[in-house]
């Protein structure tokens, strides 16, 4: 199996995290395709990276649903709690990311991809400081770190949550995390873990490398 990715993405980058720490020997690979061409659209139907290249020749999208796939195909090293209770913990933290963080954060992506796209900067500053608040009383209720154990829900929200500060954070007089002290100390919590380390490190390395080419 192949994982054809782009390290900037924080969608293939939570994917990357799981394999390091399940040990798989799957390849991240860059895609042979031009992003959103016909070639690629007819190659990859829903046009999305990343994509699990499967031994038999097929392709399997969406991150979470490789992930969960991975889990349950090479259930060694799990990655999802038996606690009926602590694995809808790690799902609630999985969907809080891709339904609410992500989405506040996409006008500031697009203006970092598009130029020419603007938005109401303060407007929706307040609304991914209200994100990040939800996350925080989140954690607190639900995350006690001294017991805590890395799970999907923390991997998928650890490259995601990375990008607060390079996105928000550049046009920003203060630190959007100031006072959500759950939330902070589950970041350096999570930034311990040697492979979420090394899969944020590249996600920074390949964002540091297309900054350079654009300016």
């Amino acid at each position: 199996m192949q994982l054809i990715n782009l390290d900037h993405s924080p969608y293939a980058t939570r994917v990357r995290i799981l394999i390091r720490k399940k040990k798989l020997d799957i390849a991240p690979v860059a895609p042979s395709l031009a992003l959103k061409t016909p070639e690629f659209l007819a190659a990859y139907p829903l046009g999305k990276i990343p994509l699990l290249a499967l031994d038999d020749g097929q392709y399997l999208p969406e991150s979470i649903a490789i992930m969960e796939y991975l889990e349950d195909a090479f259930p060694q090293r799990p990655l999802r709690p038996d606690m009926p209770l602590e694995a809808a913990r790690s799902r609630v933290m999985a969907s809080f990311t891709d339904t609410h963080l992500a989405p506040a954060l996409l006008p500031y992506f697009k203006a970092m991809m598009l130029p020419e796209f603007t938005f109401d900067q303060s407007a929706q500053y307040d609304i991914v400081r209200v994100t990040l608040e939800k996350l925080d009383q989140w954690l607190k209720a639900n995350v006690d770190l001294k017991g805590h154990a890395l799970t999907m829900g923390d991997i998928v929200l650890a490259p995601t949550f990375w990008w607060v500060n390079v996105t928000v954070g550049a046009n920003a007089k203060n630190q959007i995390t100031d006072g959500l002290d759950n939330l902070n100390q589950w970041w350096d919590w999570v930034c311990s873990d040697a492979d979420v380390k090394q899969g944020i490190s590249e996600m920074a390395s390949a964002f540091a490398a297309f900054q350079s080419q654009r300016s």
